[in-house]
């Protein structure tokens, strides 16, 4: 139903690699051993194979370590690349003379996990316990801190991640996303925009014994199409939309239905194509001023050089994929916590490019 986040959307990996800094780079208790052995590991080729898949040239791929952020104080940096990191890599390994990992690392892991950004957990076998929130997570544990074994032990794993559509590869989860069903996040502004739209619009076409119990009310299926780019604007897009439909010999009708009894919202108008109900959800578009992007905008740096300009852009379109996905994730949270008083299985979410032919497709079903 979903398209989950693509990392690649942006065209960049960004990886981060956070724990305890030192610059020796000898010891475990630094990042920078498994920067080098997860760079190591983007080279091989099946990395590098998936990399061109996704269109990920050599240039657009960093692994960060705080060590190495030049340019702005230790606290912005880290929180600047956490913003744009497609993974984050966490080495728990406490220091010499240390049960477990610093307060500031696991200050770090809490602020990931609100954001709902895809974690991996390394740590060296022997080298203290596991802090409790972190217990019930995957560690992958290495004998030590040498190239070898901690490519060894990360290479599986961040294999899985890159795949794209392989279910093993949801790094996202973790005990905050396990609790409340979503990212802390997402239960802000596209959390709230998704549940004011499924309440006055979708829970009233699938619930059982609403507008569906009158066959004649034309409700057959319930597609729901995803904006071209978040920072585009309805207008635009319903237009567009529209001509995408005609080549496929589809025109959208406007219908207006009264409620039946004991909905209590008034009438409800919705655009068709026969009894396929298409909606661009105008309620999407108000994201573009979200606090994310607001403050992602806000660090823009005047004066960047082409590819850097270019670099910002791509990461500016990303983080907004990134939203429309909370979006509809809200969406789909939301009916599965309906449950059996709604009609699951007519709703459907559709890109831009692909609802045209899914339409034609339902139209066309016995």
């Amino acid at each position: 139903m979903l398209h989950p986040q693509a990392w690649s959307s942006d065209r960049r990996l960004d990886i981060l690699i956070l724990g305890p800094m030192s610059e020796d780079e000898t010891i475990s208790a630094s990042c920078v051993p498994v920067q080098k052995a997860v760079e190591c590991l983007l080279d091989e080729p099946e990395f590098a194979s998936l990399l061109a898949e996704a269109g990920v040239s050599p240039e657009h791929r960093t692994v960060h370590v705080p060590e190495r952020i030049f340019g702005l104080n230790i606290t912005d940096g880290v929180l600047s690349r956490i913003d744009i990191a497609d993974l984050i890599i966490f080495n728990l390994t406490p220091k010499d003379g240390r049960e477990e990992a610093s307060g500031n690392v696991f200050y770090e892991l809490g602020i990931v996990h609100a954001l709902g950004i895809p974690t991996i957990l390394v740590m060296e076998e022997g080298k203290g316990g596991v802090p409790f929130y972190a217990r019930e997570m995957l560690q992958h544990k290495v004998p030590d801190f040498s190239e070898e074994s901690l490519k060894n032990g990360l290479r599986g794993t961040l294999l899985n991640f890159l795949r794209k559509g392989d279910p093993s590869s949801n790094y996202g989860n973790n005990r905050l996303t396990l609790f409340y069903g979503l990212p802390i996040v997402d239960i802000s502004a596209a959390m709230g925009l998704a549940t004011g739209y499924y309440y006055n619009f979708i829970s009233r076409l699938i619930t059982e014994g609403g507008f569906l119990a009158d066959e004649e009310n034309g409700i057959g299926e319930v597609v729901m199409v995803r904006p071209r780019s978040i920072q585009g604007s309805y207008q635009a897009d319903i237009a567009a939309f529209k001509k995408a439909l005609s080549k496929e010999g589809l025109q959208l009708e406007t219908k207006k239905l009264d409620p039946p009894p004991g909905d209590t919202l008034g009438p409800l108008w919705f655009d068709h194509v026969g009894d396929v109900i298409i909606d661009l959800p105008r309620t999407i578009y108000p994201l573009q001023r979200a606090p994310r992007l607001l403050a992602y905008r806000n660090r823009k740096v005047r004066g960047l050089s082409r590819e850097a300009e270019q670099a910002y852009q791509q990461r500016l379109a990303q983080s907004g994929e990134a939203l429309l996905d909370r979006f509809f994730e809200g969406i789909r949270y939301q009916i599965e916590m309906d449950g059996l008083r709604v009609r699951q299985e007519i709703v459907h979410v559709a890109s831009f490019e692909e609802a045209p032919a899914l339409i034609s497709r339902l139209l066309s079903r016995v």
